[in-house]
This record gives structure tokens, C-alpha cells and sequence, in this order.
């Protein structure tokens, strides 16, 4: 009897520890996944210097090439092929889909918005008041600023794929040192 409830016992803390680590893994893909969206918004972020040296406003003027920028800055840091595909296949299984990016100008109160699909098309162009419109995730545009989403595979218990998906905006602030 004995050997029973400590076979039993021993399958039970044998299936948690194998649960543990496939949860384990999906986090570490998704903690992945976000630092690579936040390094290639940030790549993306190609202001107008121009602009800036004359009136220190921050822009981004050509939204067309900043989301190109932004999209080999993304296939380089997730290791992706060029369907899209990842070389590592632990974390990502399947193709990885650019869902959305928008970049959001703040000019003189206004906010213009330009955001473009996975292929790099203009979706739409449109503007609002500063301090009233958020991203997608949430986050209140103050400063100019750049927001992306992908769609992504992970593998779950039992070779069954999860499917999931990551935001991430970051903003661009001119720094003023007050010293």
C-alpha cells in the first residue's frame, strides 16, 4: 500500500514540476517577446533632427520608414527569418505577425496619428487633442510616442499551441538637464 501512495505522490509532484516549467517557459517568452517590441519601438523612434535643433520639437516626419526601421529592428532582435518564423523555436513556435504600429506626433497640442498594418500599410491618418487620446494599451499621449502589437505562438502541455499576443508604446521626451 504504501508503494502505491508513494507512486501516486511522486506522479503528482511529477506532473505540477512539468507544469511549472512549461508556465516557466511561456512567461520567459512573453518577457522575450516585450523587450524585443520595446527595443524596436525605440529603434523606430527616428526623429526629425533637423526640427529639433531649430525648435526642439520632437517628431517623427517620415512614419513610413520609421515602421521599416521598426520592423528589421523586430526581426533582428527575435531572431526571425524572412517569413517571420524564429529561430528559436523553444520560445516562439510559428510565424510571428506585426499586428499593428502607430506613431503619435504631439505638435503644439495636437496629436497626429499614423497607423499602419503588418505589410507596412497606412491604415489611417488621423488627429486629436493632447491629453485625450491613449494607445491601444492604455497610455496617455503627452509626447510624441510609438506603439506596436505582434501575434506570436508559444507551445503549451502536449505539443498544443497557444496563441498570444504583446503591446508595448513608448514615448519620446526631450531631456532637459536643470543643473
Amino acid at each position: 500500500m504504501d508503494v502505491v501512495a508513494s507512486m501516486f505522490f511522486f506522479l503528482m509532484v511529477l506532473i505540477v514540476a512539468v507544469f511549472q516549467f512549461k508556465l516557466y517557459t511561456i512567461m520567459t517568452a512573453g518577457a522575450y517577446v516585450e523587450d524585443a517590441l520595446t527595443a524596436s519601438n525605440l529603434a523606430s523612434a527616428l526623429i526629425d533632427i533637423k526640427e529639433y535643433g531649430r525648435s526642439h520639437v520632437v517628431q517623427i516626419e517620415d512614419t513610413q520608414e520609421a515602421f521599416r526601421v521598426y520592423r528589421d529592428a523586430l526581426y533582428c532582435n527575435l531572431a526571425l527569418d524572412e517569413e517571420g518564423y524564429s529561430a528559436k523555436e523553444e520560445l516562439l513556435a510559428g510565424k510571428v505577425w506585426i499586428r499593428e504600429y502607430i506613431v503619435y506626433n504631439v505638435l503644439e497640442g495636437e496629436v497626429q496619428i499614423t497607423a499602419y498594418d503588418g505589410e507596412g500599410n497606412c491604415l489611417r491618418q488621423e488627429s486629436g487633442q493632447s491629453g485625450s487620446v491613449r494607445t491601444p494599451d492604455g497610455t496617455l499621449v503627452e509626447h510624441t510616442a510609438v506603439y506596436s502589437r505582434v501575434g506570436f505562438r508559444v507551445m503549451g502541455l502536449m505539443g498544443r499551441g497557444i496563441d498570444a499576443e504583446k503591446e508595448k508604446s513608448v514615448d519620446i521626451v526631450r531631456y532637459e538637464d536643470n543643473e
